[in-house]
């Protein structure tokens, strides 16, 4: 009696131990696979976290449909997949994904809708608009009638449109300076100041917070202290990686256009009568699936340039193609920064050839007019 429990226990034993091996090999991404020859192996895989922006897409693995954002497919077979993440009402999504062998990919995909809506954000003209480096704020240039001057929007919060995002007067025209006149306006790394360019080429440096303006008369000695102070960021970030002295001269170029993480930057690389436009990522450690290098496409030299600027999520850059200034026209498009994905979000009128991405990604903010020769305004259009 005491032998049969003995060997019960050590049965019991052995089996609780083999479904904890094998459970445990499971989570680890092994599966048994037949070979060619009928025989059976113990194979690693990977597998893929697939999300998306918004949620509850299906999620379709080489043509079958596995399940919905967001979620992980377990079990997948090393190598190359095509990806493919639908929504109603939204553009779809579709990639080759490369899955590693007890790996997790994180893929996220940010979807467009079919019919992105326009909605205003000012009502009272805007020319010239400029984003802070937090994406946060927009100053611009107004000629409102009862207040004009330069203004800033909030970008921040929920609900950015014409009636909760109320834009403040930073400073106004007086009877000797017509600021809504201006010419450019640049914002200092701490987003305490504004450099602008008036009409008739003198600097004024602008305290946001006291509303006060005076001549510069070393703009830019200013604009360069601004500047060292971002490559002293930079570059105190950029020493600590095992990188070659090329890429990291690269990335403290004056051309070089710095992610909002600061964390990947866009450069151009002439190569014959061809332009690369490329995006070197500089996270540790790299996410799975992600290169370190991207080109994310290629125009002719000679060709009119896109304007580009990133979105939100510092894995996608927002394109303007055409000759907006000559047209007032242009095309606006979302890609990922390795060059999948390429989505329009608008065709038609453009005021300015600058786009820019709100702070959390939902819209894009634009200068246009739909009356011939009355005044801009700016507008969103909301992706999602």
């Amino acid at each position: 009696m005491i032998r049969k429990n003995w060997y019960q226990s050590l049965l019991s034993g052995v089996i609780l131990i083999g479904i904890t091996t094998l459970l445990y090999l499971y989570s680890a991404g092994y599966r048994l696979t037949q070979q060619q020859d009928r025989t059976i192996d113990l194979s690693k895989t990977g597998m893929i976290s697939a999300k998306s922006i918004p949620e509850g897409s299906s999620v379709y693995l080489n043509g079958i449909l596995l399940t919905a954002t967001n979620d992980t497919i377990s079990g997948i077979e090393p190598g190359t997949h095509n990806l493919k993440i639908i929504k109603k009402g939204f553009v779809t999504w579709s990639k080759d994904i490369e899955v590693f062998p007890e790996l997790v990919t994180d893929i996220t995909a940010v979807l467009v809708s079919q019919g992105p809506r326009l909605e205003p954000l000012t009502n009272s003209g805007a020319r010239n608009p400029t984003i802070s480096s937090s994406l946060t704020k927009l100053a611009y240039f107004s000629k409102d009638g009862e207040t004009p001057g330069i203004r800033i929007i909030p970008l921040a919060g929920e609900g950015l449109s014409l009636f909760r995002s109320t834009p403040s007067s930073v400073i106004q025209d007086t009877p000797r300076i017509i600021y809504s006149n201006g010419k450019s306006i640049e914002w200092s790394p701490d987003e305490k100041n504004l450099m602008v360019e008036s009409e008739n080429g003198t600097f004024y440096l602008i305290d946001i917070a006291e509303g006060a303006a005076e001549v510069s008369t070393s703009p830019q000695e200013i604009k360069q202290i601004w500047q060292d102070k971002l490559n002293q960021t930079r570059q105190d970030f950029i020493q600590k990686l095992d990188i070659p002295d090329e890429i990291k001269t690269l990335a403290m170029s004056t051309k070089t256009v710095w992610s909002p993480d600061e964390k990947k930057f866009l450069y151009t690389r002439q190569n014959d009568a061809e332009l690369e436009y490329r995006v070197y990522n500089l996270e540790k450690p790299l996410p799975v699936g992600e290169k370190v290098e991207n080109t994310v496409f290629t125009t002719a030299a000679a060709d009119p340039q896109p304007k580009i600027s990133w979105y939100a999520d510092s894995f996608h850059l927002i394109l303007t193609e055409g000759d907006v200034n000559a047209d007032k026209r242009g095309v606006v498009s979302l890609i990922r920064i390795d060059g999948t994905n390429k989505t329009e979000l608008y065709n038609n009128t453009l005021m300015y050839d600058q786009v820019y991405s709100s702070p959390a990604g939902d819209k894009i903010i634009i200068l246009t007019s739909f009356k011939s020769g009355e005044q801009t305004d700016l507008y969103t259009v909301s992706i999602r």
